[in-house]
């Protein structure tokens, strides 16, 4: 595809106004022409999307966001060492089980696979008293996946010190 018929259906406009955008340097084509080259442009054109912006793992997390998220851990899913464990067993089966998450592997840890690891954790850990059929467990693990976030997930991995 040429670089006219690219902007062309990018803008949705015809090929004299793309020279025209062009000549007068309009600031969003300067944009796109410095920032992204031919293939990005074609790509998000047939994906709607450019993989290699779409892949995470390198960005780090503001500590602060992650403060925050912690907290709101604590107060809306009650993962704390409070009596209120009592009424949310998830939140009582999770803290109860975090001690042990130092005995797996997070060096490859991200927000993306975040909730896969921690499923797989906690399908490790031991049948409990607590958790004596495999029914609820897989209600348990059914239950994280719907309630929690992939970034309250990576808090929960990252820093489990900090719920237990």
């Amino acid at each position: 595809m040429k670089e006219e018929e690219i902007y062309m259906k990018l803008f949705n406009f015809s090929r004299t106004t793309y020279f025209k955008w062009k000549r007068e340097k309009v600031p969003a084509i300067v944009l796109l022409s410095k920032y992204f080259d031919k293939k990005d442009l074609e790509e998000f054109l047939l994906n709607g999307f450019v993989a290699k912006y779409e892949d995470f793992q390198g960005y780090a997390v503001d500590p602060v966001f992650e403060d925050f998220i912690i907290i709101n851990l604590k107060r809306i899913h009650r993962l704390d060492r409070s009596l209120f464990n009592l009424f949310f067993p998830t939140s009582e089966f999770i803290t109860r089980h975090l001690k042990k998450i130092n005995d797996i592997d997070l060096s490859n840890l991200t927000i993306k696979n975040a909730k896969s690891q921690f499923k797989e954790f906690l399908l490790s850990v031991e049948l409990s008293s607590f958790l004596d059929s495999e029914i609820k467990r897989t209600k348990i693990i059914k239950e994280i996946d719907n309630e929690f976030a992939d970034i309250e997930i990576y808090c929960l991995l990252k820093y489990p010190d900090r719920f237990v």
